[in-house]
């Protein structure tokens, strides 16, 4: 499996975060109507899902402006990630609170994520520092809370039939959220060359960016454009001698591979997208997974090594579309994990 780093820059609003699992999904819808994305058929990738993925993708995460990416923190207690030695109770009560604002785990390049207890973390104000461009933060006046926003769309629902809203008119809001300008996005994407190409992943990847990716992609968000796609090898970012492996999207892991796992849950109640949603059955079965920055142990490193990816291929989801399936694998950095 070959892996590409691909650049994205925001071109609006969106209703849904770019999640790995979610990106899966779109990038599905768009190889069913363009069978020439694949190089063999949609349904027949689809039937060995379970046991070679063809495409894996990351969540998106911010670019820094001057090279590298910033992760999410590690789902990892604070204490293996700082060193809180020698404090007083009271002095570790407030540290605890400045560093849980320290969300953003920044990595800037090859061996950044070596050990994580030694890994720079930076809070929502000072990546706007690290990820915006200057212009772009000297065109706002005041502190700039983080790179993303949190705004509320109206919306009212509509009689399609004439056009109107009908005999009442009950708007109601909904939380989107847009990026400041300038900022550009870093996903992952494996993929398998004998399935999938180069060329297949960037075009229907800037398809979904052309259409709009996620909620309300009809009313004009979820747009995004393609800057950049090239290839990376992404354990790089780790150490020689890893411990742990430090995941970039939800994912469901193998059961009986790990010995630890830390990681935050994640319910994907997930939904059909396109003309699916008139089938009279659009929802599918919700899936509990791990989010991504989760932090596996593995019982045998070698072995798990021995992949790119981790997890397991997501079946029986539909009652509307039999052989539905879902990414529940990750693409991972091999990090270290001192004790």
């Amino acid at each position: 499996m070959k892996t590409y780093q691909i650049t994205i820059e925001p071109l609006s609003s969106f209703g849904t975060p770019l999640k790995g699992d979610t990106l899966f999904g779109h990038f599905c819808w768009q190889a069913a109507y363009d069978s020439t994305l694949l190089v063999r058929p949609l349904e027949e990738l689809s039937a060995c899902y379970a046991d070679r993925p063809f495409a894996v993708f990351s969540s998106a995460f911010p670019a820094l402006t001057g090279g590298g990416v910033a992760l999410k923190r590690p789902d990892l207690p604070l204490d293996r990630l700082f060193d809180f030695r020698g404090m007083m109770r009271e002095e570790i009560i407030g540290r605890r609170k400045e560093l849980k604002r320290r969300r953003w785990l920044v990595c800037r390049g090859t061996g950044a994520l070596a050990d994580l207890g030694n890994c720079e973390y930076a809070d929502d104000a000072a990546l706007v520092e690290l990820a915006a461009p200057k212009d772009a933060i000297s065109a706002r006046q005041g502190r700039i809370a983080g790179i993303a926003k949190d705004t509320l769309a109206s919306h009212n629902s509509i009689n399609r039939c004439t056009g109107t809203t009908g005999e009442g008119f009950a708007p109601f809001s909904q939380k989107v959220f847009s990026f400041l300008p300038g900022i550009r996005l870093i996903l992952f994407a494996g993929i398998e060359e004998e399935f999938l190409s180069r060329d297949g992943l960037r075009k229907g990847l800037e398809r979904i960016g052309a259409f709009g990716y996620g909620r309300d992609a009809s009313t004009g968000m979820g747009k995004f454009r393609v800057v950049g796609c090239e290839t990376v090898n992404i354990s790089e970012y780790g150490g020689d001698s890893p411990t742990a492996l430090y995941t970039l999207a939800p994912s469901v892991p193998e059961k009986g591979t790990y010995e630890a796992a830390y990681f935050s849950p994640f319910t994907r109640f997930g939904r059909h997208g396109d003309r699916m949603v008139k089938t009279g059955k659009p929802f599918k079965n919700p899936v509990i997974m791990a989010d991504e920055g989760a932090v596996l142990v593995p019982k045998e490193m070698a072995s798990a090594l021995a992949r790119p990816y981790l997890g397991t291929g997501l079946t029986g989801l539909s009652k509307a579309l039999e052989g539905t399936v879902g990414q529940g694998y990750t693409l991972y950095i091999p990090v270290g994990l001192e004790g």
